[in-house]
Formats: structure tokens, sequence, C-alpha cells
């Protein structure tokens, strides 16, 4: 009888292991993305070049890219006048196009998502003026959903650093 008590027993232990272990795992899962998330994201991500080229607004529409206390890298910049204000930098402005991002990567995090595009900032030629690319490089972005939609935790640009003929075409901030 002790020995079918003890085998019990050792059963509702393993059991109990189990199920604490599938409980673990069910907890500390990312939570998966829906379609719509996919979309709402990369219509964040697609905006960001209207709200820094196209600033109409001082500011206004780029930083609110941004989640409350979100952050863009390089240069550090946090807080909503502090986003606006980089968005007035010179040479921004209504009739400056110039940020073009591409290959975008999406996938699911704890926080919400993260992804990556490549982004190539292109001078363009006025005045009978050939256009040059100024600047290329990578964003590396957190995404949180909020009650406003998906926005930017951070956002970190990192310029590629190509030698050409000696010379590095990368030349830092964005």
């Amino acid at each position: 009888m002790a020995k079918v008590a003890i085998g019990l027993l050792a059963c509702v232990i393993v059991a109990g292991a189990i199920v604490g272990a599938q409980q673990r795992n069910t907890t500390t899962s990312t939570p998966a993305l829906t379609p719509q998330d996919y979309i709402d994201i990369q219509q964040l991500v697609s905006n960001y070049p209207y709200g820094l080229d196209g600033n109409t607004d001082n500011g206004a529409t780029y930083a609110s890219l941004f989640a409350p206390g979100g952050v863009f890298g390089r240069p550090r910049t946090e807080g909503r006048d502090n986003l606006a204000a980089l968005a007035n930098r010179e040479p921004h402005g209504a009739k400056y196009v110039r940020h073009f991002i591409t290959n975008h990567v999406i996938e699911a995090s704890p926080g919400g998502a993260i992804g990556r595009e490549y982004c190539v900032i292109i001078d363009i030629g006025e005045n009978g003026e050939p256009g040059k690319i100024f600047l290329g490089g990578r964003y590396d972005d957190e995404y949180v959903k909020t009650p406003q939609g998906w926005k930017f935790k951070n956002r970190t640009f990192t310029p590629s650093r190509v030698e050409v003929g000696g010379r590095g075409t990368g030349r830092g901030q964005e």
C-alpha cells in the first residue's frame, strides 16, 4: 500500500511540474501579431518620412509617431517637444523630400514588436544641379501598441560605413 501511495504521489508531483512548465511557457511567450498589426506598423513606418521631410506643422506630426517617452537615437532625442524640434532642423520642410525606406521586416516581441529597415537619404538636385546620395543606413525600431495605435518606442539610425575610394560615405547623424 505504501508503494502505491508513493507512486501516486510521484505521479502527482510530475504532473504538477509539467503543468507549471506549460504555464510558464504560456506566460513568457511572445504574443502573435495580427495581420492588422502588421499593416498598422507598416503605416507607421511609411508615415515617418512624411512627418520628417514634409514638416508643415512645426514637427507635431513627426512627434506624434512616437509613444509617450519614445526615443529617437543618434542623436538621442526624447520627449514630444524635442522630437518636434528634430523635425524642424534644416533642411526639412514641405518641399524637401529625401528619406526613402525599404525592406521593412517586422517581428513580434514581448513588449510589442521590433522592426528594421534600410534607408537612403537623397539630396534632390535643384536648379539644374544633379542629386546625390547624402546618406544610407538602417533603422532599428521597437514598436509599442498604444490607445492611439502603434507608435515608435525607440528608433535608432545606424549609418552605413562604405569605403569608396578611401573615403567613408557615412556622415554620422541622420
